[in-house]
């Protein structure tokens, strides 16, 4: 898979002003680590891979385990 089908869930990172550090693959499901705003790292597991989420949904997911206001 190229490299350009996951830069846009990276931008999506971005505008929740994220950054992120690492990609854990695994055979279900993907793991996100972080770097929030104030600098704190935090793991965040999606429910399955990148792929195969929405942007919509992956956006949700992110705010729904990071708590941004």
């Amino acid at each position: 898979m190229t490299r350009k089908v996951y830069t846009k869930y990276r931008r999506v990172l971005e505008e929740l002003k994220l950054r992120q550090l690492d990609v854990y693959r695994f055979k279900d499901r993907d793991v996100l680590r972080v770097m929030l705003p104030d600098g704190s790292v935090k793991l965040v597991e999606l429910p399955r891979k990148r792929e195969e989420m929405t942007l919509e949904e992956f956006k949700k997911h992110i705010l729904s385990v990071i708590k941004i206001e």
